[in-house]
Protein backbone atom coordinates (compact mmCIF):
# COMPACT_ATOMS: atom_id res chain seq x y z
CA UNK A 1 0.00 0.00 0.00
CA UNK A 2 1.46 3.27 -1.02
CA UNK A 3 -0.71 5.78 1.38
CA UNK A 4 -0.34 5.23 5.21
CA UNK A 5 -2.37 6.78 7.49
CA UNK A 6 0.09 7.69 10.40
CA UNK A 7 -0.36 9.03 14.09
CA UNK A 8 2.29 11.42 14.68
CA UNK A 9 3.61 11.71 18.16
CA UNK A 10 4.07 15.29 19.24
CA UNK A 11 3.41 18.10 21.82
CA UNK A 12 -0.23 17.67 19.70
CA UNK A 13 -0.69 14.71 18.29
CA UNK A 14 -2.25 14.97 14.66
CA UNK A 15 -3.58 12.48 11.72
CA UNK A 16 -0.92 12.27 8.59
CA UNK A 17 -0.99 10.68 5.10
CA UNK A 18 1.96 9.70 3.90
CA UNK A 19 1.58 8.90 0.33
CA UNK A 20 4.61 6.82 -1.69
CA UNK A 21 5.31 6.65 -5.29
CA UNK A 22 6.92 3.53 -6.55
CA UNK A 23 9.69 5.29 -7.66
CA UNK A 24 10.50 7.24 -3.99
CA UNK A 25 8.88 10.15 -4.39
CA UNK A 26 6.63 11.02 -0.91
CA UNK A 27 4.25 13.73 -0.26
CA UNK A 28 2.96 14.10 3.47
CA UNK A 29 -0.33 15.76 4.05
CA UNK A 30 -2.32 16.55 8.04
CA UNK A 31 -5.26 17.62 9.22
CA UNK A 32 -8.19 18.27 7.05
CA UNK A 33 -6.10 17.79 4.15
CA UNK A 34 -5.01 14.36 4.95
CA UNK A 35 -8.01 12.43 2.86
CA UNK A 36 -7.09 14.59 -0.20
CA UNK A 37 -4.31 13.56 -2.53
CA UNK A 38 -1.50 16.26 -2.97
CA UNK A 39 -1.87 18.09 -6.18
CA UNK A 40 -0.30 16.39 -9.32
CA UNK A 41 -0.62 13.08 -7.34
CA UNK A 42 -2.69 10.30 -8.50
CA UNK A 43 -4.35 7.54 -6.34
CA UNK A 44 -5.62 4.58 -7.88
CA UNK A 45 -6.02 1.19 -7.22
CA UNK A 46 -4.05 -1.55 -7.17
CA UNK A 47 -4.29 -5.33 -8.18
CA UNK A 48 -5.16 -5.84 -4.48
CA UNK A 49 -7.78 -3.41 -3.94
CA UNK A 50 -5.31 -0.99 -2.23
CA UNK A 51 -4.48 2.39 -2.82
CA UNK A 52 -1.10 3.36 -5.12
CA UNK A 53 -0.29 6.73 -5.04
CA UNK A 54 1.55 7.93 -8.49
CA UNK A 55 3.58 10.93 -7.87
CA UNK A 56 3.04 13.87 -11.05
CA UNK A 57 6.23 13.28 -12.26
CA UNK A 58 5.84 8.97 -13.26
CA UNK A 59 1.98 9.62 -13.77
CA UNK A 60 3.22 12.14 -17.02
CA UNK A 61 5.50 9.36 -17.98
CA UNK A 62 2.13 6.70 -17.67
CA UNK A 63 0.04 9.05 -19.76
CA UNK A 64 2.50 9.61 -22.71
CA UNK A 65 3.27 5.57 -22.80
CA UNK A 66 -0.45 5.27 -23.34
Amino acid sequence: MSVAFELIEAPYPYLCAVYRCRCGATEMRHGDQAAVAPVGWRVDQDDEDQPRAVCPHCAALADAAR
